[in-house]
């Protein structure tokens, strides 16, 4: 494995961290450099990573993580934070870039844990400095065998420890601080054209991944590691085999190359233990007579017990589909009323309400054009609505459980559907049974919030361009999109009015992720470099950007404070978590903190803290007792 540890001065200047054991540069590729540096002044290294410690500043007090694909295990997208909201959204900001070489498109979704962003391209993994960009470790994976498919969506992380999956069928797992690699195993044979390119989830200590692509006549299956190991704990056969449920909805031998892959990411219930998997459609795609039947569990969100792999239920919203329209994105676990549900999107141009304990449905929405949806692919062609590159993505709608709005964001494409005469299955090779062709010469997208209750749409907005990025809705009222013309949109979440835009430069096909660092609030959106040849349209270079809006903008009117009587509040309200001295206690210590966050910021942390931490404003201190209270804790000492 290749890796390159580097850092940027603030201001783009270089500093190259030189050590021993200085080997090659890394082959065929450029390095991650600030779009606002020198290139001519940037060395690329190949670096002994154990020689190099890490760079990067503690996380400080409430500080947030974004440590799943869609923030948390169920899958919600939703940020509790609210320092960026409709009064100030308009004075949105570039922070700063950083251009990200590696081959492949730059479509995964970003996380953050501990202080550090995560993003991965197909060989490339990357770890970020939140604030201001500085690529602190790069790992690139060499394959071990033939790559398949030169796309990934994202890493997982647990336990001090990254994983991702890759285009030869690998699992690798890194040292998160250093980008060390750990182990890999093998879990897909791409000699068969198999290869996993979803984001994994990890879970009491294992990590859970599929294999893709179904258009190459592979057999899906989802499979658990051991997250310290490696070892792989179980298997399930996503195309059912003779014995198992479900083989009879396939004729003859057709399950053996039924398709069913899974190439985005998972959700999972901790209380329960289900975990759901999107399962995406069958083979070949557009001749559904050779499988004549339901073709279990194509076009499904499969429910499994992570623990053992054990089937429990599913729901399939399509049943012999020959539209090529899979289950691309991972649910949304949700609860409204009382009543628990799953929230599933589909690349059919629907989102799906389903109740988890009837496991029946409770609302489908259309969320795209739709034309012909019913119609069987011909010899002489049929225009469709979506096409095989409609509807709901990869990426996931997110769900506001304050607005009680699920906002998705989906592609308005038609497509020419012809039937072909075609040989049998050759493996590595495309199994599809007839050829697709883009009916619009333009596609675009929509942005539409749906009443979670009802399904009812309570507001939409069309895009230049196809939306595949996955939505984010936030407390402070706002939703973030982006779609792969590379605009960036800061919506109201209430009535959907375009609070922002800005042009990024580049297609936003990946995760928006928000968090807070040192009592700021930043938005990172990846953007630029997809297939140009699947999105015609698609601008840019692969590219981290980081935005927020000034400091100022968030701390509203600051009075003089009080220092001697923000030491009574302290005393009265704080020392019982963070000691009398502010040495720590069931609280982290707060000595030295003056140097960490400015007046405004303390005064924004403690209006607005952490999950960890009590949140007293305004029902027991009010605007002048947080104003005095951070202006006291800034004077204690870090000596």
């Amino acid at each position: 494995m290749a890796l390159i540890r580097k850092r940027f001065l603030a201001g783009g200047a270089l500093t190259a961290l030189l050590v021993s054991g200085l080997a090659s540069a890394v082959p065929g590729g450029s390095v991650d450099t600030p779009l606002s540096s020198n290139p001519d002044a940037i060395e690329q290294m190949d670096l002994d990573v154990t020689e190099l410690p890490p760079q990067v500043p503690p996380p400080g007090p409430g500080d947030t993580d974004w440590p799943f694909y869609n923030r948390t295990i169920d899958g919600k997208r939703f940020s509790d934070l609210s320092m960026i909201d409709t009064a100030n959204v308009g004075e949105l900001e570039e922070v700063c870039r950083v251009r990200l070489s590696g081959p492949g498109p730059l479509s995964a979704g970003t996380i953050l844990v501990n202080g550090m962003l995560y993003v991965t391209a197909a060989q490339a993994t990357i770890a970020i400095e939140p604030t201001n960009c500085d690529v602190v470790w790069k790992a690139i994976y060499p394959h071990d065998e033939g790559e398949i498919y030169n796309a990934n969506r994202g890493a997982a992380q647990w336990d001090g420890k990254l994983y991702r999956g890759t285009g030869d069928g690998r699992l690798v797992a890194y040292d998160a601080m250093t980008g060390h690699e750990l182990w890999r195993v093998k879990g897909a044979d791409p000699k068969q054209g198999e290869y996993m390119n979803a984001a994994p989830l990890v879970w009491d200590g294992k990590v859970f991944i599929g294999i893709a692509a179904g258009d190459l006549g592979i057999r899906g299956r989802m499979m658990a590691f051991d997250a310290k190991t490696g070892e792989k704990l179980w298997t399930f056969n996503l195309i059912p085999g003779p014995g198992e449920f479900g083989n009879e909805t396939w004729p003859g031998d057709s399950w053996k190359h039924g398709g069913g892959g899974t190439w985005s990411t998972y959700t999972l219930d901790p209380a329960t233990g289900e975990l759901f998997v999107p399962v995406a459609n069958p083979a070949p795609a557009f001749d559904p007579d050779i499988r004549k039947g339901d073709n279990l569990f194509t076009n499904s969100a499969v429910v499994l017990d992570a623990r053992t792999g054990k089937y429990l239920w599913h729901y399939q919203s399509l049943p012999n589909d020959s539209h090529d329209y899979g289950v691309s994105p991972p649910g949304i676990l949700i609860e409204v009323g009382g009543r628990k549900l799953l929230a599933q999107a589909s690349k059919d141009g629907h989102v799906y309400m389903v109740d988890r304990k009837s496991h029946r449905l409770v609302w489908k929405q259309a969320v795209t054009t739709m034309e012909n949806f019913d119609a069987l692919p011909t010899f002489e062609g049929v225009r469709v609505c979506p096409g095989a590159k409609g509807g709901v993505e990869y990426s996931s709608p997110g769900y506001d459980p304050k607005a009680g709005l699920l906002v998705v964001g989906s592609v308005d494409w038609c497509y020419y559907l012809t039937r072909m005469k075609y040989g049998p299955h050759v493996p590595g090779q495309p199994y599809l049974g007839g050829r697709m062709e883009r009916g619009d010469s333009k596609a675009t997208g929509w942005i539409m919030a749906l009443d979670a209750k009802t399904g009812k749409v309570r507001w939409k907005y069309e895009t230049p361009a196809p939306v595949i990025g996955a939505v984010t809705p936030t407390a402070g009222g706002i939703t973030f999109a982006g779609d792969t013309s590379g605009l960036l949109y800061a919506f109201r979440t209430s009535d959907g009015k375009v609070m922002h835009k800005v042009d990024t430069g580049g297609a936003i096909a990946g995760g928006i992720i928000t968090y807070r660092i040192r009592g700021r609030q930043y938005l990172a959106v990846s953007s630029g470099n997809i297939s140009r040849s699947s999105w015609t349209g698609a601008t840019g270079i692969p590219t981290m950007i980081i935005y927020s809006v000034p400091e100022t903008a968030t701390a509203g009117a600051v009075a003089a404070a009080d220092v001697a009587h923000g030491r009574s509040v302290y005393r009265a309200s704080c020392a019982v978590c963070h000691g009398a001295q502010g040495q720590g206690g069931a609280g982290p210590p707060l000595k030295g903190i003056a140097g960490r966050y400015t007046q405004d910021q303390a005064v924004a942390f403690i209006k607005q803290p952490g999950s960890g931490m009590p949140k007293l404003f305004p029902a027991t201190l009010g605007e002048q007792d947080v104003i005095d209270v951070a202006a006291y804790v800034r004077t204690i000492s870090g000596d």
